[in-house]
């Protein structure tokens, strides 16, 4: 980092154990210096715009996605009867249809209850 004039923001950086829970919860406190600043574990981190767990379910970024898209919905919704179908349809696809879509190779993987969430 100091090679290329980086520096470490120790406020914005997470470190994510992923493995085995007995492997993660003998290193959960574990902390890191680097480059003088001391990084600490989390439970969950968010790169771009996806929230990752030490066991890489993808519940707490489903449950993200769909309390936000909710909240477009209700939005939405109180403004549909001075909206003609075609704006309309056009709200529902910026704010919703785009953060669903958003990454959603990821979830391959994912219980299909989780997946159905969306």
């Amino acid at each position: 980092m100091t090679h290329n004039f980086l520096l470490l923001n120790s406020n914005k950086t997470e470190v994510l154990l992923i493995g085995p829970k007995t492997s993660i919860q003998k290193h959960q406190q574990l902390n890191l210096h680097l480059d003088g600043c001391s990084v600490t574990t989390s439970s969950t981190v968010k790169d771009l715009g996806v929230i990752l767990d030490s066991n890489l379910s993808f519940k707490n970024h489903i449950n993200q996605v769909t309390k936000t898209a909710f909240f477009h919905l209700r939005n939405i919704s109180k403004l549909r009867n001075m909206l003609s179908i075609s704006d309309a349809e056009k709200l529902v696809h910026a704010f919703m249809t785009s953060r669903i879509d958003y990454c959603n190779t990821l979830l391959g993987g994912c219980p299909a209850s989780l997946r159905n969430k969306l």
